[in-house]
């Protein structure tokens, strides 16, 4: 059984939605939790990023926002991307009641920290929300089933790498033996905590690691790594 996830702080959620009665469903299932507030509420990308920019002045920026993808103006998935950009410490899950595979795949090579749908309970929001401050991914089983059936069909011939792999147009530098063995276990959704112990070393050392893969793949988070490990070949 895994343990909770311990928070030292708590965390602050900022919730984009264009519609507000969901909003307003949200905060309040969020903060029944004592290490959760919402410290803003946003109807579309443009907004999101003026409060953030707010929040982040006065140096309150949220740790999380919980952002829908369809929305006026500036849609969640360029807004994700901008986030991920100016404020990379601020991680972003996806909510939608859509499960296009496009969709899912743009949310998450755009940067977002996770992707559920928005008829997730009170408890998984909660534990989604705190997986993602600690920089963990985690994705509703419908949208997961989603994704890898849409890597799968696109890598095919993919095989993992074991010289120096093109991959688009990225030329990646070869990993390691070890760098492989984690990079699947990501791939798999473990956690770093969860790596450390399948392979009986050290979390620094699982965090060395994942440094030297993410730059050697060109991607900036566990999301694209894990993501670019599916691409590969790697589960």
């Amino acid at each position: 059984m895994t343990e909770p996830i311990q928070v030292s702080h708590v965390l602050r959620v900022l919730i984009v939605d264009d519609q507000r009665l969901l909003c307003e469903g949200f905060r309040k299932l969020i903060e029944l939790e004592p290490d959760l507030e919402v410290v803003g509420m946003a109807g579309d990308g443009e907004e999101a990023l003026a409060t953030i920019e707010r929040l982040a002045a006065a140096h309150t920026p949220p740790d999380v926002v919980l952002m829908d993808v369809r929305m006026p103006r500036l849609d969640g998935i360029t807004a994700t991307r901008i986030v991920r950009e100016r404020w990379p410490e601020i991680h972003v899950v996806i909510l939608t009641t859509f499960d296009e595979r496009e969709l899912i795949q743009a949310g998450l090579q755009a940067g977002a920290q996770g992707y559920v749908l928005k008829d997730i309970s009170a408890e998984q929001l909660a534990v989604v929300i705190r997986a993602a401050a600690q920089g963990q991914v985690l994705l509703h089983p419908e949208v997961a089933s989603a994704v890898l059936a849409s890597l799968s069909s696109s890598a095919s011939a993919a095989t993992a790498p074991s010289s120096s792999t093109t991959v688009g147009m990225g030329v990646f530098a070869p990993l390691t033996e070890r760098e492989r063995e984690i990079l699947s276990l990501l791939a798999r959704g473990a956690s770093n905590r969860e790596i450390s112990q399948s392979l009986f070393i050290a979390s620094g050392t699982v965090k060395n690691h994942l440094s030297n893969i993410m730059g050697k793949l060109g991607v900036r988070d566990r999301t694209q790594a894990a993501l670019k490990a599916r691409e590969l070949g790697f589960l």
